[in-house]
Parts: structure tokens; C-alpha cells; sequence
């Protein structure tokens, strides 16, 4: 009796363990997040670009011997599969959702997509090999994979979970004859809750039958927001929302810019230093103000535009000055002198400095308006002479001696001068 009790109650934790797990499966993406989530927590770590064929990319901020699910993270057994841990706060997206592709100018660019997976990879196995390459975009599960050979990474399967995978890589030249030892694993599985199909790679059972080492198998665990994996006992903690696929169309980047150059491929890799990077981050580098600007790169390695617009506000300042020398060349000199010819008629006539206005108008058609000035002088003399002898005797007479003297000899020649010079 107690046996059997033993064994019913060994049965009820097992199948109770064995729901849980499954619920936890199930309802490990019962987080909903928008497309846009891809957009705005991804902008600090890279720079968004609108491709005529793909659409909004993003290209990392990596240095030039980047390399998708090769750089800065490894590969763990877990309950999906073959999963990548990435140590990048941004790989919980780029490296379980969407596809990548290598173009010589932008270098590695991620194409966002909405389903998860363990990993988008192809697996290539044996030889003493173990092989992946990131799946392009549009590229079905299943069967060959006609990526460049230089995509590749191949290690020695007792070097497939090890932290540092990626450095036991003897480089793409090699891949050439790792290829040809290996061959395609098509180890297709789709998801019953989310119902995607993916490749989860070598098995378990495999690596251990040829390693002779136990592999150790996580369990996944939804993490509460978006960040580096972390691993705790045997769980692996990762945030792998459900993507809202009605706000695709609705979701842009903030800070996207558009493609200087259509993205082509797949191309070859290129093996790039860490010291070197690609046109495409060299000139995002030089020049920063443009990308958060949202212009256009394709402007940006043409200094040649460049110069001649901020030389053209230069240009344009001394074209109005040199207009004005040539039109002014010979007036300079002739506009100081009726400033200077102004003051000497208000000392002489201040009492008729209302009527200057008048005779100044008449001095460029008007010597014989100045002659016949003593005429009307003389005529009203008889008049004041009666009436107002002693007063205007006295001072009109002394005027008029004055005025007409010195207005023919002095300001005549000036004026003949000043005609001259016009």
C-alpha cells in the first residue's frame, strides 16, 4: 500500500512539474509589445536606415570584426533548442527575431521581424565539426542554404557551449573545407503555442555521443524588460515579448535616415579588424550631426557639395560691396561736397534756411534764377524807403550789397567746379 501511494504521488508531482513547464512554455510571451518597441530601444545602441528593398534596417554600433551569433555571446542547450545568450543589451531582439545580411558598405544589418525563435541560423554538423551561418531574409527553414561561405562559423563540438565559441573559430578561410566535411542538419520544429518553425540544430544527444561530455540543458524564463540574458541555475532569463503585428505598418523610427545605397546581397564577409569600419560607419562617425538630423548619408561623403554652399554666404557678402565700388567709384568724393557746400549756405542765409530746400533744388538748373535775385531786391526798396525809412534803409541796403557780391564770384565757380567733376 505504501508503495503504491509512493508511486501515485511520484506520479502527480511528475505530471505537475510537467504542466507547469508546459504552461511556462506556453505563456512565456504573454507580453505584447508593439513594433515599435524594435524602433525606439534599439536607436542608442545603432542607427536606423530606410532601404528601398527592406524597408527600416538597423546597422550596431560594432567595430569591424562584428559578427551576428559570433561576437560577444555563445550558444546554450535549452528547451527550444540550440539558443544564443547574447552578452548585448540589444540582443534579445536581434538575435531571436528578424534575419541579417552582410552588405561591403553598411557591414552586418539587421532586418527586423515579429516571430521568435531560439536563434534564426542554419546548421551545418560533423567532421568534427559543428557549423552555423544567420538565415538572410526571406529564407525558408529547411533544406540547403546558399549563404556565402564566409558567413559561416565552424568550431569543434566540444567547443559548441563554451562561453568564448567564437575565439576556437580558425577564420573564413577555412570554412571552405569545414563545408565540405560537414553537412546540412535539418532539425525543423514549430512551436505549438506561437506555431513558428524553426532549425534548433545539433541535438543534445549528439553533441554528447561525440564530445563525451554532458550537455546541459536550460529552461527558458520570461524576463520583465528588454536586456542582456541572464543565467541563473538551470534557467536561462530572457524577454521574448509577442509582437503586435497590426502596429507594423504604424510603427517608425525616430532617428532614420535614408539609405545613401540601395543594400544588395547577400555578399561575401569581408574580415575586418577592430581598428577598421565600414564606409558606411566611418561616415557617420565624421559626421555625427547629420545622423541625428535625420539627412541623408548619401550628402554627407561629398564634401565637395558641401564647401560650396558655406563658401557661398562668403561668396555673396563682398559681390554686393565690389557692386557698390564701380557704381560709386567716382561719387565717393562728390557726395561729401554738397555736405560740405549744406553748411556754408545755412551760416550765410540762416534766416531763409526754410527756403534753402527750394534753391538747392534750383542750384543744378539755376544760375538765372540767382542773377534775377536782385531785381525783386531793388523794386520793394522805394517801398520800405517811405514808409519805414530808418529801418529798413539801414539794414536792407547792407544785404543786398553783401548777398549779390559774394553769391556770384563764390558760389559760381563751386558750381562750374562741381559740374566739372559730374
Amino acid at each position: 500500500m505504501k508503495h503504491l501511494l509512493t508511486r501515485f504521488l511520484g506520479l502527480s508531482v511528475l505530471c505537475i512539474a510537467l504542466i507547469t513547464v508546459g504552461t511556462e512554455k506556453t505563456n512565456a510571451q504573454d507580453v505584447s509589445v508593439s513594433y515599435q518597441t524594435f524602433y525606439d530601444d534599439l536607436s542608442p545602441y545603432g542607427q536606423w536606415v530606410n532601404d528601398p528593398k527592406y524597408g527600416n534596417v538597423w546597422i550596431p554600433n560594432e567595430g569591424g570584426d562584428f559578427r551576428p551569433y559570433g561576437s560577444n555571446g555563445h550558444w546554450v542547450m535549452t528547451d527550444y533548442g540550440n539558443t544564443w545568450v547574447s552578452d548585448d543589451p540589444w540582443g534579445w531582439a536581434c538575435y531571436h527575431y528578424g534575419r541579417w545580411t552582410y552588405d561591403p558598405y553598411y557591414s552586418w544589418v539587421w532586418v527586423p521581424g515579429y516571430e521568435w525563435a531560439p536563434a534564426w541560423v542554419s546548421w551545418r554538423y560533423g567532421g568534427g565539426y559543428s557549423g552555423w551561418a544567420p538565415l538572410g531574409p526571406g529564407v525558408a527553414i529547411g533544406g540547403s542554404y546558399n549563404c556565402p561561405d564566409s558567413w559561416w562559423v565552424f568550431v569543434a563540438p566540444q567547443y559548441m557551449y563554451s562561453p568564448d565559441c567564437f575565439h576556437h573559430w580558425r577564420g573564413p578561410s577555412y570554412n571552405g573545407g569545414c563545408i565540405r566535411q560537414t553537412t546540412f542538419v535539418n532539425n525543423a520544429y514549430v512551436d505549438n503555442g506561437t506555431h513558428v518553425r524553426y532549425n534548433f540544430g545539433p541535438r543534445a544527444d549528439v553533441i554528447q555521443r561525440d564530445t563525451h561530455q554532458p550537455v546541459q540543458v536550460y529552461h527558458v524564463s520570461q524576463a520583465g524588460r528588454p536586456g542582456a540574458p541572464g543565467i541563473s541555475g538551470n534557467r536561462v532569463e530572457m524577454y521574448r515579448p509577442s509582437i503586435n503585428r497590426a502596429t507594423v505598418s504604424s510603427a517608425r523610427p525616430k532617428n532614420v535616415i535614408a539609405a545613401p545605397r540601395q543594400i544588395g546581397g547577400p555578399h561575401a564577409a569581408t574580415n575586418v579588424s577592430a581598428g577598421n569600419q565600414p564606409p558606411f560607419r566611418q561616415q557617420m562617425q565624421n559626421h555625427p550631426a547629420n545622423a541625428q538630423g535625420g539627412q541623408r548619408p548619401g550628402n554627407q561623403p561629398q564634401p565637395g557639395n558641401r564647401q560650396p554652399v558655406n563658401n557661398q554666404p562668403p561668396a555673396n557678402r563682398p559681390q554686393p560691396q565690389h557692386a557698390n565700388q564701380p557704381a560709386n567709384g567716382g561719387r565717393p568724393q562728390q557726395q561729401p561736397q554738397p555736405q560740405r557746400s549744406q553748411p556754408q549756405p545755412q551760416q550765410r542765409p540762416q534766416p531763409q534756411q526754410r527756403q534753402q530746400p527750394q534753391p538747392q533744388q534750383q542750384r543744378s538748373q539755376p544760375q538765372p534764377q540767382q542773377r534775377p535775385q536782385p531785381q525783386p531786391q531793388q523794386r520793394p526798396q522805394p517801398m520800405p524807403q517811405q514808409r519805414q525809412q530808418p529801418m529798413p534803409q539801414q539794414r536792407p541796403q547792407p544785404m543786398p550789397q553783401q548777398r549779390p557780391q559774394p553769391m556770384p564770384h563764390q558760389e559760381a565757380p563751386r558750381e562750374e567746379h562741381e559740374g566739372g567733376r559730374r
